[in-house]
C-alpha cells in the first residue's frame, strides 16, 4: 500500500516485517527509495510514479540488503540510481544466501536488481527543485547504510539505521557503531520519521523517544553482556537470561516477526562483539565531529564532498 505523509512524500509497503519504501516527489524528478522484496514491490511503485503523471526512472538505495533491492527490477532502466559506495560490495557478499531462498543462482538474481550507477562516500545533496534530499551515513545496521534527510520538512527516511516494528537488526553490523548513529541522529531536528521498518512517527518529542529507547536497548543488552561475560556466564545462558520481556517489553509487540528470537539474535551477536577488541574509530557519522567507534570496514571514504544533481 502507497500512501501519502505529506504532500508529496509516500510510503510504499513491502511484506518484509512492515517494511517502508518511499517516493519523493520534486519539480525536477521523482525518487523511489528503495523497492523491496519482491518485484510486484518495486513495480507497485513504479506504476504509481506513472500514475501521477511522471517517469519512474530514479531511484536510490538505503542499503543492499535482499528486502531493499531484489525488487528494483522495475527501476533497471532508471537514469540514475544512487548507493553509497559500498553497496554492491554488500549486495553482491549476500547475493549466494538470497540465491538459495530464492531458488535461484546468484547470476539470476543479479540480473533483476537495477544496480547502481552513481555511488557517493560521504554525503550527497540531490536537487529536485522545490526540495532537496541530503543523502548521509547512518552505519550499524549495515555498512553501506544511508538516510535520506528533507531538511526544510524535518522529515527522515532513515532505512533500517532506525526501525519502530522490531528490535534493531545487527546481524550484519555492529551495535556500537548503530547506538552512535541512533544518538547522533537524536541530536537533530526530526519532526517525521519513516522507518526501515515499522510505523511511521510523528512529532518531535516522539521521534526522540524512539530513537532514545533503541540506542538505549542496545547499551542496556551490551551491559547486560559485558556482566555476564565478567561473571564467567557461558554465552548460551547469556542469551537465556538477558530476557525479551526485561529488554524490551510491551514497547514492541512479542507475538509479531518473531521479536523473541530477534532479541536472541542481538544478545548472540553483541556477545561476539564483546570478543572482540575495541574498533578504532572513525572521524563522524552523518556530518557531524565526534568522534564513533567503528569495526575495521575498510572503504567508507569519510572525506566525500557534496555533490547536487544537475538541473534538468
Amino acid at each position: 500500500m502507497i500512501r501519502e505523509i505529506i504532500p508529496g512524500v509516500y510510503t510504499a509497503d513491502h511484506a518484509v516485517a512492515e517494511g517502508k519504501n518511499a517516493i519523493v516527489v520534486g519539480q525536477r524528478s521523482v525518487w523511489a527509495i528503495d523497492a523491496g522484496t519482491y518485484a510486484h514491490e518495486g513495480q507497485e511503485m513504479a506504476d504509481f510514479i506513472r500514475s501521477l503523471g511522471r517517469t519512474p526512472d530514479r531511484l536510490l538505495y538505503t542499503h543492499g540488503h535482499g528486502d531493499h533491492a531484489l525488487g528494483s527490477g522495475a527501476f533497471r532502466d532508471a537514469v540514475e540510481i544512487v548507493a553509497h559506495e559500498l553497496m554492491p560490495v554488500e549486495c553482491r557478499r549476500l547475493l549466494p544466501l538470497l540465491a538459495v531462498r530464492a531458488g535461484k543462482t546468484p547470476e539470476e538474481l543479479a540480473a533483476q536488481i537495477a544496480w547502481p550507477t552513481i555511488t557517493f562516500s560521504h554525503e550527497l545533496t540531490l536537487d529536485l527543485g522545490d526540495r532537496r534530499l541530503r543523502l548521509f551515513p547512518t552505519p550499524g545496521h549495515s555498512q553501506d547504510g544511508v538516510s535520506v534527510l528533507l531538511e526544510e520538512e524535518k522529515l527522515l527516511i532513515a532505512g533500517d539505521a532506525v526501525v519502530t516494528g522490531i528490535v534493531p537488526a545487527i546481524g550484519d553490523g555492529d551495535s556500537r557503531i548503530l547506538q552512535a548513529t541512533l544518538e547522533r541522529l537524536a541530536k537533530r531536528e526530526i519532526e517525521i520519521l519513516v522507518p526501515g521498518h515499522g510505523a511511521v512517527v510523528y512529532g518531535r518529542e516522539n521521534v526522540q523517544d524512539w530513537l532514545g529507547w533503541l540506542a538505549g536497548y542496545l547499551r542496556d543488552v551490551r551491559a547486560a553482556v559485558r556482566q555476564a561475560l565478567d561473571a564467567g556466564t557461558p554465552s548460551a545462558e547469556i542469551v537465556e537470561g538477558i530476557e525479551y520481556d526485561r529488554f524490551v517489553g510491551d514497547r514492541l509487540p512479542k507475538d509479531r516477526h518473531g521479536m523473541p528470537k530477534r532479541h536472541a539474535n542481538t544478545v548472540r551477536k553483541i556477545i561476539e562483539e564483546k570478543a572482540t577488541l575495541p574498533p578504532p574509530s572513525l572521524p563522524q557519522v552523518g556530518g557531524g565531529a565526534d568522534p564513533v567507534p567503528s569495526p575495521n570496514w575498510g572503504g567508507l571514504g569519510w572525506g566525500g564532498s557534496i555533490v547536487e544533481e544537475e538541473s534538468r
